[in-house]
């Protein structure tokens, strides 16, 4: 006679069957890197899908390990809920970006509520993200009722250690960042334990919250000028000069730049414009982008004590910081703490929670313009960061036949492009009511791609990094020129230290005016920053 097994029984077993291959199928999915994978089968490609499905067995059998630990049902509502969260965020971001790397880490970390909410408005949150987060507490919430026997849990959790032993051997292949004793920032092999926390994505943010708060101890530690042997040309001759520093702007949508659309139809009658026509930003974002811009910089290694605000005021400068952006996240950011470092600073978004018009710059610009001194101002616009609509509400809209075919982040976005060049042309009305000569520089810290779904541009990370991500204006206006032109220069604005320094007159131990934009043999390597920090060769 046969055992036959009951149907509630044949039935769990089922769902707990299903409920696994769920879990295992988003680890792959999560884990897989489709760019690491060759069209061929190969060792290489055959060795990495071991990899991935080895880590995804590890992912899966941490998760059933700890669904089936406690046994109070609030808590282990609060825990559902909570891993419900983390891999509906490291789903989304794996759908937008392509991985969940140290950049979309930092990204979250330095995001207020309302930048939160305006990020949702501006992307369409894909339904199976919404689907997991509703699903996951329900399928972990059954698997707890199924796996509660010890000799099970035993089983998991021998598995689990014999299969951590085998991935972990892989760590000294892995690099982390670390600082030498000179202070340098270095790559150094993983730990054991971090390479174990950064490849199970349920964890990855601990480790990824590691290298960030090492990068921000880095990046905040305590500014000490170190400039030598300043010199300055012509300082007998009074100017105004005014650093604009854009956010999020493609080049390639600016009118003047090729653009089919009149984005920038209001410098059209500016004189003394030079547009240079390839500027490469340092990285797809902005902390890791303006942080170089605004000081000396190699690979790696960022030295804040060689900034230009620095080189400025000790050049005898006045030096301005008007900024429309916040001074996010926990520590002051990079660029706030170079900020600090003008003789008066203002912040209208202290907290990142009023998205103010730019034009409030203009009003700061005004009220301390001098006609009496060197100055050099700085406007740190909010320019075309996401949400382009909220950008743009109340802004002068692009009235053209192209608005009818476009979706309306296109079309808000082209707005924000609009009314930066619109505030440009004010800067110069404002410069120009002066009597002193004045010069201006224009840029954006980073650039963005076009993408397929809501909002229609993104930041180059992840999986969209690519060289246009990088890609960005570098305009100068100049009182003494009367004409304007184009230079066909590509330059890497991770060395504009020098730029500026020639750019006022200036000369110091640690310039280098061969990295300047404005030199005819310029002598750069060619090479930015990915969202990962990995360094990125450009053949051209």
């Amino acid at each position: 006679m046969s055992n036959k097994v009951p149907f509630s029984l044949s039935k769990n077993r089922a769902y707990l069957t299903i409920s696994i291959f769920l879990i295992y199928t988003y680890y792959i999915y999560i884990i897989v890197d489709t760019a690491s994978l060759g069209n061929t089968l190969n060792h290489s490609n055959i060795k990495y899908m071991i990899g991935v499905l080895l880590k995804a067995s590890i992912s899966t059998l941490f998760i059933l390990i700890l669904s089936s630990v406690f046994k109070l049902k609030y808590l282990n509502l609060l825990l559902f809920i909570i891993i419900s969260i983390i891999s509906s965020i490291v789903l989304f971001v794996k759908i937008q970006y392509g991985s969940f790397e140290l950049g979309s880490y930092i990204s979250i970390m330095e995001t207020n509520t309302k930048e939160t909410i305006e990020l949702f408005n501006s992307v369409d949150i894909p339904l199976v993200v919404l689907l997991q987060l509703m699903i996951t507490p329900l399928i972990l919430f059954r698997t707890n009722q199924y796996l509660g026997d010890l000799k099970i849990k035993l089983i998991l959790i021998s598995a689990f250690v014999l299969l951590i032993g085998l991935s972990s051997s892989q760590a000294k292949n892995n690099s982390i960042f670390s600082v030498a004793l000179t202070g340098e920032v270095v790559l150094v092999p993983m730990s054991r334990a971090y390479y174990i926390l950064f490849n199970m994505p349920l964890l990855r943010p601990i480790a990824l919250s590691q290298s960030y708060s090492k990068l921000k101890e880095i990046e905040n530690s305590p500014i000490k000028a170190e400039w030598e042997n300043i010199i300055v040309s012509n300082s007998s001759n009074k100017k105004n000069y005014v650093v604009i520093i854009g956010e999020s702007v493609q080049k390639s949508s600016l009118f003047s730049y090729g653009y089919h659309r009149k984005t920038t139809k209001p410098l059209k009658d500016t004189n003394g414009m030079t547009l240079i026509s390839d500027p490469i930003a340092p990285a797809p974002q902005t902390g890791m982008a303006l942080s170089r811009i605004l000081a000396i910089n190699n690979k790696l290694n960022i030295n804040n004590n060689l900034n230009i605000i620095d080189l400025a005021n000790i050049a005898g400068f006045n030096t301005f910081w008007f900024s429309n952006q916040g001074q996010i996240g926990i520590y002051d950011s990079p660029i706030t703490n170079i900020a600090k470092r003008t003789d008066l600073t203002i912040f209208h978004n202290k907290s990142y929670e009023q998205a103010n018009s730019d034009f409030v710059l203009i009003e700061d610009l005004e009220a301390h313009l001098d006609g009496n001194s060197n100055n050099v101002y700085f406007l740190h616009m909010i320019g075309s960061h996401f949400d382009f609509c909220e950008r743009t509400k109340n802004a002068i809209k692009l009235e053209d036949a192209y608005r009818e075919q476009l979706k309306d982040d296109q079309n808000c976005y082209d707005d924000t492009i609009l009314n930066t060049s619109i505030f440009i042309n004010k800067v110069v009305s404002l410069l120009e009511s002066t009597s002193l000569d004045y010069e201006i520089i224009y840029f954006s810290d980073h650039g963005l791609v076009d993408i397929e779904r809501k909002p229609y541009k993104s930041h180059g990370v992840g999986s969209l990094f690519q060289r246009k991500a990088l890609e960005v204006p570098l305009i100068f206006i100049s009182s003494r020129k009367t004409s304007s032109n184009m230079q066909n220069t590509t330059y890497f604005m991770r060395d504009f230290p020098h730029t500026f320094a020639e750019w006022l007159g200036v000369t110091a131990t640690q310039i280098d005016y061969t990295k300047s934009v404005f030199h005819p043999s310029i002598k750069q390597e060619k090479y930015a920053l990915n969202d990962s920090s990995e360094i990125i060769y450009f053949t051209k």
